[in-house]
């Protein structure tokens, strides 16, 4: 199978990962679900993905904090927060971290699925433009 693109998935639920995991494969794309930082840290190493979400409350690194690190290899990714706990995560933190935007649960996975759609496209553009600069 040809997938759409590749989707980076971390939460410390098996819930979310498995519905990220069933609704986006649907949809046509190739998820890599991650328990937490430094397995998301590994598989980025392996794979090419450049549309992630990340819980913000994670065991060990929180999401904050693991985004910053890969906003340091890929600061053109589209990086996502969710969270189930609004009330202990700023959006401004979340900004200052690098992330694109910000999704509380329960989520809408149709929304999600527009906004994944957006960033491959938003994605695409920029690599064609960059190829046209190089």
């Amino acid at each position: 199978m040809v997938y759409k693109g590749k989707i980076l998935v971390v939460d410390d639920e098996v819930s979310m990962r498995e519905l990220f995991e069933s609704f986006f494969t649907e949809a046509g794309y190739e998820v890599l679900p991650a328990e937490g930082g430094k397995e998301a840290l590994v598989l980025l190493q392996i794979h090419d993905v450049d549309v992630i979400f990340l819980d913000l409350k994670l065991f060990g690194m929180n999401g904050i904090e693991l985004c910053r690190q890969i906003r340091k290899t890929k600061p053109v990714s589209m990086i996502y927060a969710m969270t189930g706990w609004s009330a202990l995560f700023e959006i401004d933190e979340c900004r200052e971290a690098g992330f694109d935007d910000y999704f509380e649960k329960p989520l809408d996975m149709d929304k999600l699925l527009v906004v994944v759609e957006q960033a491959f496209e938003r994605l695409e553009r920029w690599k064609n433009r960059y190829k046209t600069l190089k």
